[in-house]
């Protein structure tokens, strides 16, 4: 089978719109809150426009909302009510959303690369380190939230512990969780203590397919037989640019790694995703957590409805509920509004952008920006909103001589047949998200040797198992990133991207809000590729992505396709980098964790809201540190282990 990815899914959707199994018409009765009490399923619709009152209220039906308010519903005595802007994935956006080749669709940088239906189409603030450019930054405005707008990327993140295995390879330092645990005085963060609910959240299929030029180890031992039920698997394709690409890194020096589940990322390896592989459907915090709860009288659903304000009450600000409205796919028509009262807590699981917001509008965060929007001041917490963390990316592209999605643009032969493969079979090239393989690395001594002394000594911050970069090869074209769907040129030749993600970042970002009402969007203000060690290890990133590409001269064809070689100064390469640069979507810590001393602290190690009672956050904001990877799979370890603390008896 000749490889496709993404790029080419344009033309497939509009010879093929439906050509999964997935059927719109199951998840029609779905698209309307209030139409009914009971759903068909393990769960209910909550009666908009009416006030009612549950144990908890979950505001986001995200990848940690969905996840923690299903475990709550585990009880059958406890109530929990979760509320969603947006609607039913599988409905609304249909094979763009659940076809895993299909997610490169509207994650561009372009104002017009946006889905109303399934993205909140947020833009950020002008980025001085972007070329002054405003970038659209994807967010998931559905049930699953970005669990079902990602990459669906699943790994966990860095640490050396004893326990775990491979420990022999590791240099014996400190690693990424346990920066987490001792910022936060809190050893429960450790990876080895987070462990089991990073383990308890998976269901796992090991590698099914055969690789003729490469093998796929794995260590199932980082995975729990009776975990679940987020499913992590494998593509059912192999990728020959990816194989291409993997042989490369090793001759790089990257080393060969048995995954990266098991605590290491330093090195290469076939990468699991978050894809059901009976279906080969896009495995999001809904299809999984929500459509797998037993909870048809005590887990209510308030999808297509926008959470307007968290009530407090009292001088130790008690979160009593929340304020909520019926919204359609414009959050500026709404409803009238009514309230969900909260009996035990209000957990706030909105993202890294819409957690400080709300909390912002409700009273809680800095005084300035508050009283500047005529907000009340319940609490003056200057960190609600800042120290914004987030990993960026650009690549390198060649003409390459092995064929990929480039030239089947050309060839609608191709899509046919991977459309037949998928539905007939749950294999082929759409199964895979993008490319099975990634590598990880910090810059080789050689090529960090021109560094300043300033950035030496604030990369040494890092603890020495934390990669720097990380590359993702891609078989297509990736440009400028204003439409990852469009990049490549058409005239049936093939095109590869080695993707560098600079994951050693130290630009902090910060997140406000335009007004004092929910139905505006924030301002996000990354701050991208503005720490001068940023821009430094940038451009160490980019030359070493042109050495990777030397060791696959075998099968380029011609010279560098973009940036091109007429980009060699430095200041030429920060130039193509800066309007290049895309983000990661891993948006973090904008309502940090941290000890009670902590002047910049939002929440404690339980994630309640200082300040405050009866309200945790759970998501990414939350974190205290933005692990190096790709933070899902910590987003719903956190979810289970707060859940696991709630229930108990944890206050």
């Amino acid at each position: 089978m000749r490889s496709l990815n993404a790029a080419v899914c344009s033309q497939l959707l509009l010879c093929c719109t439906w050509a999964s199994a997935v059927s719109a018409a199951s998840f029609h009765d779905r698209r309307q809150t209030g139409t009914s009490e009971t759903s068909g399923a393990g769960y209910a619709f909550g009666k908009s426009g009416v006030d009612a009152s549950f144990d908890y209220v979950v505001i986001g039906g995200g990848t940690g909302g969905l996840a923690i308010a299903t475990r709550l519903a585990e009880n059958p005595s406890i109530s929990v009510a979760v509320i969603e802007a947006g609607g039913f994935y599988e409905a609304d956006d249909g094979n763009i959303s659940v076809v895993p080749a299909y997610d490169i669709f509207y994650a561009g940088t372009g104002a017009n690369t946006t889905n109303p239906l399934v993205d909140w189409g947020f833009l950020t603030q002008p980025q001085a380190g972007c070329n002054n450019r405003k970038l659209h930054y994807a967010r998931g405005k559905t049930l699953g939230g970005s669990s079902a707008r990602n990459f669906m990327f699943y790994q966990r993140q860095v640490s050396c512990i004893e326990s775990i295995a491979f420990t022999n390879r590791c240099r014996p330092t400190v690693g990424a969780m346990q920066r987490w645990s001792d910022d936060v005085s809190d050893s429960s963060y450790t990876f080895a203590n987070l462990l089991p609910f990073y383990k308890k959240s998976v269901h796992y299929t090991p590698p099914s397919i055969a690789y003729p030029n490469s093998s796929n180890v794995q260590d199932s031992s980082a995975f729990d037989p009776s975990g679940g039920p987020l499913q992590v698997s494998f593509g059912k394709y192999d990728d020959p640019f990816g194989t291409w690409a993997q042989k490369a890194l090793q001759a790089a020096g990257e080393v060969a790694i048995a995954g990266f589940q098991i605590g290491r990322l330093i090195g290469s390896a076939y990468l699991a995703f978050t894809v059901n592989p009976v279906n080969g459907h896009r495995s999001s915090s809904e299809a999984s957590f929500l459509q797998s709860a037993k909870s048809p009288t005590n887990l209510f659903i308030y999808n297509n409805t926008l959470a307007q304000r968290i009530i407090f009450n009292g001088p130790q600000n008690t979160a009593q509920g929340v304020t909520v409205s019926s919204v359609g796919t414009d959050v500026q028509e709404s409803g009238p509004i009514y309230t969900l009262n909260a009996k035990h807590e209000v957990i706030l699981s909105a993202g890294g952008f819409q957690s400080p917001q709300l909390l912002m509008v409700s009273g809680i965060g800095p005084r300035e920006t508050l009283e500047s929007h005529g907000i009340t001041v319940l609490k003056d917490l200057p960190g609600v909103g800042q120290n914004m963390q987030d990993h960026v990316f650009w690549g390198t592209s060649f003409q390459v001589d092995v064929t990929t999605s480039s030239s089947a643009l050309n060839h609608p032969e191709l899509e046919a047949e991977a459309v037949q493969e998928y539905n007939e079979n749950a294999t082929g090239p759409l199964t895979n998200p993008i490319v099975p393989v990634l590598g990880w690395e910090k810059i080789p001594q050689a090529d960090r040797a021109g560094f300043s002394t300033a950035t030496q000594q604030a990369l040494s911050t890092f603890p020495a198992d934390w990669p720097e970069i990380e590359f993702i090869p891609i078989g297509t074209v990736l440009g400028y990133a204003a439409d990852f769907a469009a990049g490549d040129p058409v005239n049936g030749n093939n095109y590869a991207t080695m993707s560098t993600v600079l994951i050693a970042a130290l630009s902090r970002g910060n997140v406000s809000i335009s007004s004092s009402k929910m139905t505006d969007p924030p301002l996000i203000n990354p701050n991208w590729m503005t720490h001068p060690a940023d821009q430094e290890l940038a451009i160490a990133a980019f030359k070493r992505s042109r050495e990777v590409w030397k060791f696959m001269s075998n099968i380029t064809v011609g010279e560098e396709y973009l940036p091109g070689p007429k980009v060699q100064s430095d200041a030429d390469i920060l130039n193509f980098i800066r309007q290049a640069l895309s983000p990661v979507w891993h948006a973090a810590s904008t309502c940090k964790m941290g000890r009670p001393n902590d002047p910049m602290a939002v929440v404690d190690t339980q994630t309640r809201v200082y300040g405050t009672k009866r309200l945790r956050v759970v998501d990414a904001s939350a974190f205290a540190v933005l692990p190096p990877g790709h933070p899902q799979s910590t987003v719903y370890a956190l979810a289970e282990k707060i859940a696991s603390e709630i229930k108990a008896g944890s206050t």
